[in-house]
């Protein structure tokens, strides 16, 4: 009889690839160095921050090339994870669930399009409520301000993916390895919504989401296997709250969007999300959850059609 290893699901088995595999207290330490660094470029762009007198301009915002600065740094992260794995751990960075296939630009556009209609029904269900207002406002940033929102979908394909590999990638796959699947889903969303903590207009409401994001986002990786569709998905979810639609990014105001979200005087916060923005209002946790339980049930189908083929190769090779 032949017996057949049954291995965590892809993406969060690829720490079994690692010749030196890291342990959950050395990941984190990378994780941490990297986060360090990352900041670095900030710290030089802005000097302000370290003195604590802000680093805004005359309107309150953070200057365009501030802005620029904070995302594309984040690819200083990934340049000491790829480091780590090549030194120390010798294997693949697409082992973190970046390996490429003939589904990886479906992977990609449909977290892009799910971004999108997601978004779109967190900022549209107040306005329809009569609790917030959307207006066009791609003719008072200008043809510059255009392509600067052209520009942060970029930065935000740097970040959004950044954060992903880090924490749905290589933080989960050094947890798994050790404490098992449930274990490593955990901790990566509570490693993720601290990260996020001490954010303008940080709550009760804005933590719980963030927890979720992050457990939806881990729900999205294991229904696809793969890494590449939540990079795709938070990048957009990231850039079309900001930038598209006019909203707080996790407690921070943007001044370049194409249309402005803005709630009335009186509304409800628990519905426009107040001043973190509208990942802290009920309706985008409604939108979390049924993501969860809608990627959830993927990845359970996926699994049962796996273990069929299973027990169909194991009755082939013991025949």
């Amino acid at each position: 009889m032949v017996k057949i290893r049954h291995t965590l699901p892809a993406p969060t088995g690829g720490m079994h690839l690692a010749q030196r595999p890291t342990g959950i207290t050395m990941s984190l330490v990378v994780l941490l160095i990297a986060l360090v660094l990352m900041g670095i470029p900030s710290l030089i762009a802005n000097p302000s921050l370290v003195s604590g007198t802000g680093s805004t301009n005359s309107a309150g915002f953070m200057n365009r090339e501030n802005v620029l600065v904070n995302l594309f740094s984040f690819a200083i992260a990934l340049g000491v994870l790829w480091i780590w794995l090549r030194a120390k751990e010798r294997r693949a960075f697409s082992s973190l669930g970046l390996e490429r296939d003939r589904r990886t630009l479906r992977r990609i556009l449909r977290g892009a399009a799910a971004a999108l209609g997601l978004m779109a029904a967190c900022v549209l269900v107040p306005v329809v409520a009569g609790q917030a207002s959307l207006t066009w406002h791609a003719s008072e940033i200008g043809a510059d301000g255009v392509l600067f929102v052209l520009l942060m979908l970029l930065g935000f394909l740097v970040q959004g993916s950044t954060e992903e590999i880090l924490l749905r990638g290589y933080l989960t796959q050094a947890v798994a390895r050790r404490w098992g699947l449930i274990a490593a889903v955990v901790v990566q969303a509570v490693i993720f919504a601290l990260m996020h903590g001490a954010n303008q207009g940080m709550g009760v409401l804005p933590f719980v989401n963030l927890l979720l994001f992050a457990l939806f986002a881990s729900a999205w990786t294991l229904a696809e296997g793969s890494l590449w569709g939540i990079c795709a998905l938070h990048s957009v979810w990231n850039w079309a709250q900001g930038n598209l639609f006019g909203v707080a990014v996790s407690g921070n105001a943007v001044q370049d969007s194409i249309f402005a979200y803005t709630p009335h005087e009186g509304s409800i916060d628990l519905l426009t999300g107040g001043s973190f923005g509208i990942e802290g209002s009920l309706v985008t946790s409604a939108l979390l959850v049924g993501g969860i339980l809608f990627a959830w049930r993927r990845f359970r189908v996926s699994r049962q059609v796996d273990a069929g083929s299973d027990r169909e190769v194991r009755s082939r090779l013991e025949r």
